[in-house]
């Protein structure tokens, strides 16, 4: 008789700006919750300063002892060296640090103690139990996130070179002219995402035809250029690529070749006709993807 294999952990989570839920159902059905700061920490409170690397505190993780250790200790009204937790009593509620911390600590200061692990990956351990030392149970992951939103909004994408036919190296600086108040006499346009812009020798007919060869050996210098700044992230946006994706499919692999880790088509990201909203989708996805994938990996 074969044996049914063992019911996997449930575990959904969402990971705002600021704090990371989750929710799990445990292989026996009993549900579970986690609250946890996006920054992968864990809040408490001073309750007794016994000695000088030995605190009692009041917190609520409901974690088992040692959980925190070596985790990173911080005041959260003061600035210090770094501090790491050594041992942890869940039951006493007592932490043991590396170092002593040289201020007068009264009750009810604030603390945190912060994971080198992602936040989804603190909280799968704080429902589950699993010391962070230790292998987690087998999981079925259920991940929403804003990281991608956040960096977006805040500009914090990777270096990007964008790829496009020679004679539309400003097209995504002109845009579609939409704006927020069409009569504003000082238009005030946004920084584009992309970093540099290249222009191609390419350009295709608008069935698809080929009105100019692609000519890839003339950007050898250029590409090599933006790789020894450290650029190895690109967005390609062809005209009519739509209709046929050859010449971005040739362009991609001779970026991969020469050291490029992402190039993001944009006939395969949006095929259709108007090249603004395939270019500008195409940037965005380039400026993006590393951050999300770091991401995920780390998860």
């Amino acid at each position: 008789m074969a044996i049914k294999p063992e019911t996997p952990w449930q575990i959904s989570i969402d990971t705002g700006g600021t704090f990371t839920d989750c929710l799990a159902k445990d292989p026996q059905g009993n549900l579970h919750r986690a609250k946890v700061l996006s920054t992968s920490a864990l809040r408490g409170m001073i309750a007794e300063n016994i000695e000088p690397q030995q605190l009692r505190i009041a917190e609520k993780w409901g974690v088992p002892s040692d959980f925190v250790q070596g985790f990173r200790f911080s005041l959260l009204d003061k600035t210090h060296p770094e501090v790491l937790v050594v041992e942890y009593d869940a039951g006493e509620k007592i932490l043991m640090l590396n170092k002593p911390l040289n201020f007068d600590l009264q009750p009810n200061t604030p603390f945190e103690v912060c994971s080198t692990e992602e936040a989804p990956i603190l909280a799968a351990r704080i429902v589950t139990k699993t010391l962070p030392n230790a292998k987690l149970p087998d999981i079925r992951m259920r991940l929403a996130t804003t990281r991608g939103t956040n960096a977006l909004l805040e500009r914090k994408g990777v270096s990007t070179a964008l790829f496009i036919t020679r004679g539309f190296g400003d097209l995504l600086r002109i845009g579609t002219q939409q704006r927020p108040d069409i009569f504003a006499l000082e238009i005030i346009k946004p920084e584009p995402l992309y970093e540099v812009v290249v222009e191609v020798d390419e350009r295709l007919n608008s069935d698809g035809s080929v009105l100019r060869p692609l000519t890839l050996n003339s950007l050898n210098v250029e590409v090599e250029a933006l790789v020894k700044k450290g650029i190895r992230v690109a967005a390609v946006a062809l005209m009519h690529s739509y209709q046929n994706p050859r010449h971005e499919l040739e362009l991609a692999d001779f970026l991969e070749e020469r050291g490029f880790e992402h190039v993001s088509r944009s006939a395969k990201l949006a095929p259709f006709i108007k090249i603004v909203l395939r270019a500008e989708t195409a940037v965005i996805d380039a400026y993006l993807s590393p951050v999300i994938k770091d991401y995920l990996n780390k998860v």
